[in-house]
């Protein structure tokens, strides 16, 4: 898991790949006036989903790994908290779902809060949650990147 601000998205462009393609479409333009939905970046090897949701209690909403993208979370609107745990450190809850490029977990981990000048990029191997409320729910808008890894 890697977190810091927007303004340092540069630093990451070594990454390299879809990744770096990504960092990089990130860093070019105003996140806030991206549309709801699927924007392509670099076909299915890179692309973004900006998305409404109700924050949920952490006890309410599953970690989950992948295996074929690195996600890229950035809030742009609200509060939100996202869970983080090594996927080691967690008790499989469900099987791999190639469909959904997807495995969910039960456990422990530690928590952030998001923010719109703040971003949190998960390896396939991180487990992690978004949309978590520490305290009362509310709505956020939220931008998730998915940008597939090489070799995995």
């Amino acid at each position: 898991m890697i977190t810091d601000t927007l303004d340092r998205l540069g630093a990451y462009y070594c990454l390299g790949g879809s990744l770096g393609r990504a960092l990089e479409f990130l860093a070019s333009r105003p996140l806030d006036a991206l549309p709801e939905g699927r924007t392509d970046i670099d076909g299915d090897d890179a692309f973004l989903l900006v998305q409404s949701r109700e924050t949920r209690p952490s006890s309410e909403e599953p970690f989950e790994t992948h295996r074929k993208y690195a996600d890229i979370h950035i809030t742009l609107e609200g509060e939100e908290w996202m869970g983080y745990a090594p996927e080691a450190d967690l008790e499989p809850l469900s099987g791999y779902s190639s469909e959904k490029d997807c495995r969910t977990y039960s456990g422990d981990g530690v928590f952030f809060r998001g923010g719109p000048d703040r971003f949190f990029l998960f390896f396939p191997w991180d487990g992690h949650k978004g949309c978590i409320s520490m305290g009362a729910g509310g709505r956020v808008r939220k931008i998730v990147v998915k940008a597939a890894l090489e070799g995995r």
